[in-house]
Formats: C-alpha cells, sequence, structure tokens
C-alpha cells in the first residue's frame, strides 16, 4: 500500500504475545516528545476492566488485525510457487502471493494494538480466575500485518497515523449495534415495533420519536428525544430497582434473557407512564410540528416545557425524579415501599418550570445564560438533587437542604463561605433555594 510492503499472517495468541513487544517497551525507532510518549502510554484501567474481562469471558470474541514492526532485512519471503512447482496459469497471480514469511531474531514490535497485546498477555500468563474461556485463549488464532522496519522517520509516521486515525464508533452506534450492554439492549427494546418509544402515525405520517442517528437534537428535528438519551434513562430506572451486570463496563457478558426481559417491564411502564403523564412529552407526540418551537423557545418568549424537549433535560427528569422517589424510601426499606409514587412524583413534574429563560433556576445548573446546555456528569446530579427538592422536599431533612442550597448557590456564582450580612456585591449574595411545588 503506498510504499510499504507488508504481510498478513496468523499466530496464536500465545506465539504473539511471547514474540511481540508493546511499543511503549521499545523506544529505539521513536522520539522523547510528548505526543509519541502519549501515544505509546498503555491505558492499563482499559486494559484490565474492558479488554481482558472480554478476552476471558466472551465466546464471541473477536480483534481486528495486530500491525507488528520487525527488524530490518528480517523478513524473508518464499511464494508458495517456490514450493510446489508449476502452477496453471489461471491461479499463478493468486498463488504468488501466498507463501511462508520467515522473520528473523530481533525487537519485534506492535505499531497498532498494544493494548489488545498487553490484555492477550495478562490473560494467558495470569494466576488469577479472569473468566470461563481464559484456559483457550491462548490458542486463539489472531490475524497479523507484518512490516519490515525501513527508517525511524517512516515507523513513526506509521504509528502516527494508524493510532490517530483508528475513529471509535460513537456512542449512539455502540447502542443501537452492542449484544452484551444490557442497558443499550433495553433501550433498542423501547424503540421496537409496538413499545412505547415506537414510531407513531400523526396526520397520516408515520414519526419517529428517537432520533437514533446523533445525540443531539437540531432545529429541524421533530424527535422526542435521542437514543443516547433514552440509553440514560434505562440505566438510571434500572440502577433504582438494583439490577446487575447491566453495564458494559463491568459485566462483558449479556444479560440473561430473562433478566433483560424482567428489566423491560420495569423500564417500558415508566415511559408508558412519562408519554400519557408528563404534558411536555404529551404534547410532543401528539403535536410533532410544534417541538422546535418549544424546543429553542428564546427568552422573552419563552416556554415552561422547554428544558423537558432537550436530552439533557429528560435526563435529569428521570434522575430527579429517582433520586426523590429514593427519597422517600423509610430507613431499612425497599422501593417497593417508597412514600413517594411514580405517578404523584409525574403529576409534580408538570407543575416545575422547565424554561430556558435567563432567569430560570436551571441557569448554571443544567443550561447557561445564553441557552447552551450542560452536559456534565456533576450538572446532572445537581439538577437531579434540584428535582428532587422541588417535587420531595418533604422527604428531604435540614441537613440535605442546605447542602443543597450550598451547591446550587455555588454552581451558580454566589459566595457561600462569607456571612450573607457581610457581602456587599448583590451579584455575590447566595439565593434562597425555590419553592418546591405542590
Amino acid at each position: 500500500m503506498g510504499s510499504t510492503t507488508y504481510y498478513e499472517t496468523k499466530l496464536t495468541a500465545r506465539e504473539l504475545t511471547a514474540t511481540v513487544r508493546p511499543a511503549r517497551e521499545v523506544d529505539k525507532w521513536a522520539s522523547a516528545s510528548i505526543e509519541e510518549r502519549m501515544q505509546r502510554d498503555l491505558n492499563r484501567k482499559r486494559i484490565m476492566d474492558e479488554i481482558v474481562p472480554y478476552l476471558a469471558s466472551h465466546p464471541d470474541r473477536l480483534f481486528g488485525s495486530v500491525i507488528v514492526l520487525v527488524p530490518e532485512g528480517g523478513l524473508e519471503f518464499e511464494p508458495l510457487t517456490d514450493v510446489v512447482g508449476k502452477v496453471p496459469g489461471a491461479y499463478r497471480s493468486a498463488v504468488e502471493a501466498m507463501g511462508f514469511l520467515t522473520a528473523e531474531h530481533g525487537e519485534t514490535v506492535a505499531l497498532d494494538g498494544q493494548h489488545r497485546l498487553v490484555a492477550l498477555r495478562e490473560v494467558i500468563t495470569s494466576g488469577s480466575s479472569l473468566g470461563e474461556f481464559q484456559s483457550v485463549v491462548g490458542d486463539d488464532e489472531i490475524s497479523v500485518i507484518v512490516v519490515e522496519f525501513e527508517s525511524n522517520e517512516k515507523t513513526r509516521r506509521i504509528f502516527n497515523k494508524v493510532n490517530r486515525n483508528a475513529k471509535p464508533t460513537g456512542r449512539s452506534d455502540n447502542i443501537l449495534l452492542s449484544e452484551d450492554d444490557g442497558n443499550a439492549i433495553v433501550a433498542r427494546m423501547l424503540v421496537d415495533q409496538g413499545a412505547p418509544l415506537a414510531a407513531v402515525e400523526v396526520d397520516g405520517r408515520l414519526q419517529e420519536l428517537v432520533n437514533w442517528k446523533s445525540n443531539t437534537l437540531s432545529r429541524r428535528m421533530r424527535e422526542l428525544t435521542t437514543i443516547s438519551a433514552v440509553y440514560d434513562t434505562v440505566r438510571e430506572i434500572l440502577r433504582y430497582y438494583r439490577f446487575k451486570g447491566f453495564d458494559e463496563k463491568t459485566a462483558q457478558v449479556r444479560p440473561p434473557q430473562k433478566d433483560l426481559d424482567k428489566a423491560y417491564e420495569v423500564v417500558s411502564e415508566w415511559w408508558e407512564m412519562m408519554l400519557t403523564t408528563v404534558d411536555a412529552f404529551k404534547d410532543a407526540v401528539a403535536n410533532p410540528d410544534e417541538v422546535t418551537e418549544v424546543r429553542f423557545a428564546e427568552d422573552p418568549p419563552y416556554h415552561p416545557n422547554t428544558l423537558l424537549l432537550r436530552p439533557v433535560g429528560q435526563i435529569a427528569m428521570v434522575m430527579g425524579v429517582v433520586e426523590a422517589m429514593t427519597n422517600s424510601i423509610p430507613q431499612g426499606k425497599t422501593h417497593a415501599e417508597a412514600k413517594l409514587t411514580l405517578d404523584e412524583a409525574l403529576r409534580r413534574v408538570n407543575l416545575v418550570d422547565w424554561s430556558a429563560a435567563s432567569g430560570s433556576y436551571w441557569r448554571d445548573v443544567i443550561m447557561l445564560a445564553g441557552g447552551r446546555m450542560l452536559a456534565r456528569k456533576e450538572a446532572y446530579t445537581l439538577a437531579a438533587s434540584l428535582l428532587a427538592h422541588l417535587i420531595g422536599n418533604e422527604y428531604l431533612d435540614d441537613e440535605q437542604r442546605e447542602a443543597l442550597w450550598r451547591r446550587w448557590n455555588d454552581r451558580r456564582g454566589k459566595d457561600v463561605k462569607t456571612s450573607p450580612e457581610e457581602i456587599t456585591d448583590p451579584e455575590l449574595k447566595p439565593e434562597p433555594l425555590p419553592d418546591p411545588v405542590k
């Protein structure tokens, strides 16, 4: 390819890990620039938390090719035609591309596939029990692309490009394609025909409720939400009901079908109730042409449901409802004995002001004064706690209210460390929490 001669072959995982070293362990060909040092550095946590469990526990494991660099002059290729003699003309060109590759001894380096290589080595050599397939991983046959060293410059260029240009799949693609992430599977089930978030017919046209191509919703999109937001709501709901093994980061193997079916029943009940109880959702499904007007209503005028038609607001709403219901569970009891029911929590959600006005109490929590959304973990958690206060204040104690007051004011740039009477700048004076709804 281009000026590079390469060979494709295969090695068992045991042969590969015994003869090839990660680039981070070999520095002869690479400069000591910050960029290349960062590229050579291995993410040990990713190896141990994601790749090793995948190899040791998954029967359908598969890797792409590992690119291996061998020393200059260290390769000898013998075409099959040199071994078997005359070959019919129809097969000659194909057979000449097949043969036997001999690599002389010397330092062999992985240009691409370092994390996979180290994970294979960990599975094969570890004395710990890592998964039911650990003992056979060493016999797995790994596709290998072999390249001969020509110069430091060319080697660095290949290494840099294959690492920099290896674009990972997007979040939406991961949700749509994963067969092992329980949250993703349940999220997809919610969009299937007959499910709560399946496409609906409005005025003779089929309208999708979920945008599964993008993590955001532009001004021209009429969908209610995104598959990424649905995934996050599924994760929060299943956490509330203490479902285990649904996050692919902690469990690389698909949950049993009976667990998936049970999880779907729980989550679909939530979404059915949200679609029929939350006014913003009901209106969006019935009048998709008006969705964009509400979603991007500016200040002024603004709409009281704007944030509920944005994925960030939807995720924060579900997290807040979960937090409020959790707060209402008597000590030592389970979710089945929560005092705040889902239908009552959603009734109260309708009474909350979800506008994106510059003076909204959501400002600097999940949105900036200019209307840009804050899709960060700390933004979600604060918004959830604020909503739990708004719809379930009676289940908070004074210590929780004080902590929320400080977090909310601090995020909004208020001075919560100085005594209020000593603050002379009105912009720095803390504000009381917004009144709970009733």
